[in-house]
């Protein structure tokens, strides 16, 4: 593998919220070895000359849903699509995820009967694919005929046929049944745990503020997954049901887009990690034409009107929580439907457009979501990380698009994408 002697016109380190000009970068086999204004070139090292662009450390989308293709999400991932077929989904999204410059994707959960996202992950790990790295927990732990029991979707009319289409490693009752499943998830690879703790706006059957876990089975999925130092990551919109889980030791919340003031405050106090996925409940963006999408179910817009005004009340209680920055608060995409979903960028868009700024944006793509997903090693262009370097030609500071336009990706020191 050569050595890199890389020449920045602008650079972000990840770290600080600012931008430095003219800064050089030492890369020798997968790790970063020096950075600065003043570094010769080593002779036998290759150069990269990426003076027109601005320099950052390969971003990473901390919640993605990466099995299926797209619009057709809810006609093809959990009925027609086969498990051979949500694999190889999974790694065209890597690929895709990569070249635009998301050197790393969380995958909290999948709509897998098996295993298949770990074979994916497996394999763009040994080289036999070029993509994104994955974290991955391969199934959300839920209820029959909650959030993430597919089957509802068409086949609750059908109960031998809604049967067979429960996801066997996801779906259950009771605390002993669930630590099954939680062993189940570690012993074929999984790298954090995810509970579908409460109710979702897409499905049919149920509430954003319902629990559908009771207190007994979320204690035996967060016990079981401590005691293997797994951390555990939950699905859940209201503050009953985010206080409950903080009570009960959950590492992290996702949504958490019905919250009090009261709430947020607790997640800041008992430093809780916390990917609000702002973009998920966003209108669409404007480059894409509504009148082909598919309708909105009647259920869904039944809890949008429900909520409306919860809504919009809570998000001004997330946007301050993710300004003031006083926990880890991560960039999660969520995209399960209109975009292709690997378009992680849009989730960057959404937090530019919501007010927060483009420089907090970059550090919460970075070097936070790096801490949140486990993988201190990256998002952080310094001497001893792992060299993920990505460069873009657009303003990311002056325009809410730009990282929809990746121009140069460095993983692990190899180049994947060039000027």
């Amino acid at each position: 593998m050569p050595r890199y002697y890389i020449h920045c016109g602008r650079f972000f380190d990840g770290v600080h919220e600012n931008i430095d000009e003219n800064i050089n970068m030492i890369v020798d086999g997968a790790k970063i070895v020096n950075v600065g204004k003043s570094l010769e070139k080593p002779r036998d090292a290759v150069f990269v000359d990426l003076s027109q662009y601005t320099v950052t450390p390969g971003f990473i989308d901390a919640h993605a849903h990466y099995e299926f293709i797209g619009p057709e999400t809810f006609n093809t991932f959990s009925i027609s699509d086969s498990d051979e077929m949500k694999t190889l989904n999974m790694v065209y999204n890597a690929r895709q995820a990569l070249l635009k410059g998301f050197t790393t994707v969380r995958v909290t959960g999948t709509a897998f009967r098996g295993f298949g996202c770990i074979d994916a992950k497996r394999a763009i790990d040994k080289g036999y694919f070029t993509g994104a790295r994955f974290i991955v927990a391969p199934h959300a732990l839920g209820v029959p005929g909650g959030h993430w029991d597919f089957s509802i979707f068409y086949c609750n009319t059908n109960p031998m046929f809604s049967e067979y289409m429960e996801q066997p490693f996801a779906i259950t009752s009771g605390a002993d049944m669930f630590k099954h499943l939680v062993r189940k998830q570690i012993k074929y690879g999984a790298d954090f745990i995810k509970i579908m703790a409460a109710g979702g706006f897409a499905s049919p059957g149920d509430d954003p503020g319902n629990m559908q876990l009771d207190q007994d089975e979320l204690c035996a999925i967060i016990n079981t997954a401590k005691t293997a130092e797994k951390p555990v990551v939950a699905h859940a919109y209201t503050s009953d049901s985010i206080e409950l889980l903080i009570q009960l030791g959950v590492d992290e919340i996702e949504h958490g887009t019905l919250m009090s003031e009261q709430t947020a405050r607790l997640i800041e106090n008992k430093q809780i990690k916390y990917v609000p996925t702002l973009f998920s409940l966003m209108p669409p963006d404007d480059d894409v034409d509504v009148s082909t999408l598919p309708p909105k179910s009647d259920a869904f817009i039944r809890k949008l009107a429900k909520y409306d005004a919860q809504l919009k009340e809570s998000r001004e209680v997330v946007l301050d929580l993710v300004k003031c920055g006083k926990t880890l608060i991560g960039l999660g995409s969520d995209i399960v439907g209109i975009y292709p979903n690997h378009d992680g960028w849009r989730e960057f868009k959404a937090w530019i457009d919501l007010g927060v700024s483009p420089l907090h944006t970059m550090r919460a793509a970075t070097s936070v979501n790096a801490m949140i997903v486990g993988r201190p090693d990256l998002g952080m262009l310094v001497p001893g990380k792992t060299a993920d370097v990505v460069a873009w030609h657009r303003d990311l500071l002056t325009d809410n698009k730009a990282a929809s336009e990746c121009s140069f990706v460095m993983k692990e020191g190899n180049i994947f994408k060039n000027v």
